[in-house]
């Protein structure tokens, strides 16, 4: 089973690029880890424990992007979040960066190794 259509041939108008990110998503109430599989200039798809609702407004940050958006589509683990502004292709070049650096390491691990280069308990 699949999730949207990334082949093409769907309504999505930007490339997605691959991005297995530890980030984070905040809704009015709550912030939650998810793992970000990819994004595009106009919105991402994100996976965790914790989905929100369709509809619902939330604030997504990864590495050092930052965005406003909607949930458009929620399926099995993964949710779709269109952003309200699109991210430059600075922000894009920035993810294919750090998706190189962390090449072999899960997000989870990224994210210890991350941590732990600055100091932080996780």
């Amino acid at each position: 089973m699949t999730f949207g259509k990334q082949g093409g041939g769907g309504r999505r108008a930007a490339p997605r690029e691959a991005t297995p990110l530890l980030g984070v998503f905040t809704t009015v109430s709550q912030s939650h880890e998810a793992v970000f599989v990819d994004v595009s200039t106009s919105g991402a798809r994100l996976r965790g424990p914790y989905l929100p609702q369709a509809g619902e407004q939330l604030f997504v940050s990864v590495e050092k992007i930052r965005a406003f958006g909607t949930v458009v589509r929620v399926e099995a683990n993964e949710f779709a979040v269109e952003f309200d502004e699109p991210l430059s292709p600075a922000d894009l070049t920035l993810l294919r960066s750090k998706v190189k650096l962390s090449a072999g390491f899960s997000p989870e691990e990224r994210a210890a190794i991350e941590a732990w280069i600055l100091g932080v308990d996780r």
